[in-house]
């Protein structure tokens, strides 16, 4: 098999490098086709699958298929996994900027996506190492006016996590999810190390959250009167 011979680095610099051809390919595939922009982000998933497979196979990374696995569902992890020493895992994103708010369209500044929860991402790295994580990221502008697939992005996971304002990784609170980075900023993650140093603060200060918030509604129970409670 050409893939178990060929390094993970060397086929992610080669997908960095067709980044152009992706998005000429989705592009084209918007062009042809009636998308919706409720469900885009997921359609566009086999054709980027489709798109990868093909640049990996003209570079020689894939000669069949034991040379890549697809995700069976949404929920397995990573969308696509290259069979190249060591695996590379690499997830599809994409972010609109255009929202439907209170009637109207309007441009915004994060899509605020799902990108893996807080008590995920250390089992991902133990199992792939946290340089073989990739993602595909692609920012599109959707409307009712407009349907445009306007970049691809192919880059380590770290580089599209956002942060808060306390400076800890940026995460829907209900669920630990965590939250992309602002469109066109510079990624505020630089390294795998700064991410695992934030990932461990990050958890144990949303802990601490939880914690605090269960001790109030404890107390509140605590105060009401026993007959109320019978």
């Amino acid at each position: 098999m050409i893939a178990s011979t060929k390094k993970s680095r060397e086929a992610i610099k080669y997908l960095q490098s067709a980044e152009g051809k992706i998005l000429s390919y989705l592009k084209k595939i918007v062009g042809n086709k009636d998308f919706s922009y409720r469900t885009f982000g997921t359609a566009i998933e086999e054709h980027l699958t489709d798109v990868i497979v093909k640049i990996l196979t003209e570079g020689g990374f894939i000669k069949g298929g034991s040379d890549f696995s697809v995700s069976p569902n949404k929920n397995y992890f990573p969308d696509f996994e290259l069979k190249t020493t060591p695996p590379l895992a690499i997830e599809f994103k994409s972010g609109n900027k255009s929202q439907y708010r209170n009637g109207k369209w309007v441009m915004v500044k994060n899509s605020e996506n799902d990108m893996g929860t807080l008590n995920e991402w250390p089992r991902k790295i133990e199992k792939f190492g946290g340089d073989n994580i990739y993602y595909i990221f692609v920012i599109y502008n959707f409307n009712d006016t407009t349907k445009e697939v306007l970049s691809v992005q192919v880059a380590p996971f770290y580089q599209f996590i956002g942060l808060n304002s306390g400076k800890f990784l940026k995460y829907r609170e209900k669920d630990g999810n965590l939250r992309p980075k602002n469109f066109g900023i510079e990624p505020p993650i630089k390294t795998l190390k700064q991410f695992e140093e934030l990932l461990n603060k990050t958890i144990v200060y949303r802990s601490k959250r939880i914690i605090k918030r269960h001790r109030l509604i404890i107390k509140k129970v605590a105060e009401i009167p026993k007959k109320e409670l019978d």
